[in-house]
């Protein structure tokens, strides 16, 4: 099994800290593969990778990013080039199959958050993030859940962690050596648990 955190920002974009804490961080609560997800750009993911090699660190980096589409934001993971932002949602997953990597619907529903709210985007894509630690209620996560049973889609977990104390909090077990190959299969399982209002704000 690997404990992979799929959905990081670092200050590449939104995010308070740099990669190496973030990877620092990680490493230190035991997760075993790490993926950040800046908004629109590869360089945080290019740098982890650079800075886990450069140190020896015991973590695998998958590169990650999070596309902001016109009908919401999906993350991909194992891509190589940035994809361009503003693009259909349709557009932009066969861009992320092109580069043959795998395509995950972020925070679905969460209007404020640029989540996908049409149900039918489900079908184009490889995954679903059903679990989303910077939840009030949980609706939304449930939702998700829902819909990606009824769809037959994998189902991950994501901190969404915006500063590295929140790192964990959302966590995917994968179960198969390939991590990009299992989520794909929905070898997964979800882990987590929210993250306590005061740490959602910086």
């Amino acid at each position: 099994m690997i404990k992979a955190e799929l959905h990081v920002h670092s200050n590449y974009s939104d995010g308070r800290d740099s990669v190496k804490k973030i990877i620092l961080r990680a490493v230190g609560i035991g997760i075993d593969a790490i993926a950040i997800t800046d908004h629109d750009t590869l360089s945080g993911s290019f740098e982890a990778m650079e800075f886990v090699s450069d140190e020896n660190l015991d973590i695998i980096v998958i590169p990650g990013v999070e596309i902001s589409t016109s009908e919401g934001h999906l993350l991909a993971y194992g891509i190589k080039k940035d994809i361009e932002r503003g693009l259909k949602m349709i557009e932009s997953v066969r861009e992320v199959k092109r580069q043959n990597g795998i395509a995950a619907i972020a925070h679905p529903f969460q209007i404020e958050r640029h989540g996908v709210v049409k149900a039918e985007m489900f079908r184009f894509v490889d995954a679903i993030e059903v679990f989303n630690a910077k939840y009030i209620t949980g609706f939304f996560n449930y939702l998700s859940f829902r819909l990606a049973k009824k769809y037959g889609k994998a189902m991950i977990a994501g901190s969404d962690a915006h500063r590295a104390e929140t790192i964990g909090y959302g966590v995917t077990n994968v179960f198969c050596e390939d991590i990009i190959r299992g989520i794909k299969l929905g070898k997964t399982k979800i882990c987590g648990r929210r993250i306590p209002l005061r740490l959602q704000f910086f």
